[in-house]
């Protein structure tokens, strides 16, 4: 009998030990993807890593190659967030594809002016939010491509993300997108991207939804305008409160009967 006092405190000890470490790890839980901002917390960093396949046909054979996106973003401010990215392309094929380490930069398609060598041209990114409503957010953005690779020109791109929280469930992220390259070209350049992603929370960790979204190009003489229109599927899953699992399947031009097409998956690991 006297060593039940003893060992009940112990249990009871325990357990409440237990229920601390229960509350402190729901505590510090990221929030369902559709709730969270456009820019990361003051002082949480970011690191994403995705593989990418593309699938380009034509010519005597058709393409499929595949690349590397490496990327780290961090929270200057609540509302400021720097990042920088680049990717690695591997296999035969990388240099007639279309970016394939862009899709492993997942639900991000403002890719623009990468090269066609082994290593793309690297990003610096800076998003700054300007309204933080509950249920809207507008963010300013701005993207410079240094021109490491062969046959490239120093790149920026000014962007509006918009988010758009509809209740628990529901999040559409949009904006406007114009990337300009130096010395300008007018074979490939987009005019401007409208992207337009409805994110569905099916639970508090696992969401999905489809990518669409419209990308008006010139071409040949500079007054021609092509447009594309992209259609695609994302999901994720919320590992642990710091990791998240991210995938996404995107035909980039459905209305040319391109069939180009590419799929990815990767992983962001954040840290508080």
């Amino acid at each position: 009998m006297r060593r039940t006092r003893p060992l009940a405190s112990s249990l009871l000890g325990a357990a409440a030990a237990t229920a601390a470490v229960v509350v402190a790890l729901d505590a510090r839980a990221a929030p369902p993807w559709v709730d969270r901002p456009l820019t990361l917390p003051a002082g949480d960093f970011a690191f994403d890593f995705g593989l990418g396949v593309a699938h380009v046909p034509g010519g005597p054979r058709n393409d499929t190659s595949a690349g590397i996106n490496a990327e780290m973003s961090v929270g200057i401010t609540s509302r400021v967030e720097l990042g920088v990215r680049t990717g690695i392309r591997f296999g035969d094929g990388f240099d007639r594809a279309i970016d394939p380490e862009a899709y492993g930069r997942l639900f991000d398609r403002q890719t623009f002016d990468e090269g066609a060598d082994t290593v793309a041209n690297p990003e610096v990114r800076v998003r700054g939010a300007i309204v933080r409503g509950p249920i809207a957010e507008v963010a300013l953005e701005g993207r410079v491509v240094l021109p490491f690779a062969d046959g490239t020109g120093a790149g920026i791109l000014f962007g509006v993300p918009l988010a758009f929280h509809l209740g628990d469930r529901v999040r559409l992220d949009t904006g406007a997108f114009v990337p300009v390259v130096f010395p300008p070209r007018v074979d490939a350049d987009f005019a401007i991207s409208l992207p337009l992603d409805v994110w569905i929370q099916a639970s508090s960790r696992f969401w999905l939804g489809p990518m669409t979204g419209f990308e008006f190009t010139n071409v040949t003489d500079g007054r021609t305008v092509v447009t594309n229109l992209s259609l695609g599927l994302g999901l994720g899953y919320m590992i642990t409160h710091a990791i998240d699992f991210k995938a996404m399947f995107l035909f980039p031009e459905l209305n040319q009967d391109s069939r180009v097409f590419g799929f990815g998956a990767g992983v962001q690991i954040r840290i508080e």
